[in-house]
C-alpha cells in the first residue's frame, strides 16, 4: 500500500501577508517585525520605550486577525495607537488603557465594530523599516508607520478616542 502525502502548495508559501501585504507571506512578515522590534527595543535606554510600545500596537492593529480579533485586543492596541499619536504616549496612559481592557466593558457587544476593520491598513509596514539601522531613522520610521496605520483606521478614531477618555477617567 502506497501512502500519498500532500505538499503545501507553493502559492500558500508565497502568498502576501494578509495583514499588511508583505510579499514574503505572514511568517516572513512576523520574522521581519521581530528583528526590527529587537532593534527598536535596544533604543529603550535612549528614552524610546514609548516608540517600542507604539510599534507593537501598530503591528497588532495592522495584523488585527492575529493580535486583536476581539474587543480586548482592539481596545489595547487601537487605544494604544491613539494614545501614542494623539497624546503624550506616557506609561500612565498605557497602564490606564490596560486597566480598561481588564474591565472587559465591551463584552457581549458584536465584534468587529461598525463599520468594520479596514481592509487597507496603511501604506507603511514593518518592511518600511528593514534598512533603518540608525536610532533617529528607526524612531522616525515607527512614527511614520504609526501615522499611516492610524489614518487607515479613521472610521474607528472616535471609538478609540472614547476608550482613551474612559481609561483616563
Amino acid at each position: 500500500m502506497e501512502i500519498v502525502t500532500s505538499e503545501v502548495p507553493d502559492l500558500l508559501l508565497t502568498a502576501p501577508c494578509p495583514g499588511c501585504g508583505h510579499p514574503g507571506g505572514r511568517k516572513a512578515c512576523q520574522e521581519l517585525f521581530d528583528e526590527i522590534a529587537l532593534r527598536v527595543r535596544a533604543l529603550a535606554w535612549t528614552g524610546s520605550l514609548t516608540t517600542w510600545r507604539l510599534m507593537h500596537d501598530v503591528y497588532s492593529i495592522q495584523h488585527e486577525e492575529d493580535y486583536c480579533g476581539r474587543w480586548r485586543g482592539l481596545i489595547a492596541h487601537l487605544g494604544g495607537v491613539c494614545w501614542g499619536i494623539e497624546h503624550d504616549g506616557s506609561e500612565k496612559g498605557y497602564r490606564a488603557i490596560q486597566k480598561l481592557v481588564e474591565k472587559d466593558h465591551m463584552q457581549g457587544k458584536p465584534y468587529p465594530p461598525a463599520p468594520g476593520i479596514p481592509t487597507n491598513r496603511g501604506d507603511y509596514t514593518a518592511a518600511s523599516l528593514k534598512d533603518f539601522n540608525q536610532p533617529v531613522l528607526l524612531v522616525n520610521g515607527v512614527d511614520r508607520w504609526a501615522r499611516s496605520v492610524w489614518v487607515a483606521y479613521e472610521p474607528l478614531h472616535d471609538l478609540a478616542r472614547d476608550w482613551v477618555k474612559l481609561a483616563m477617567g
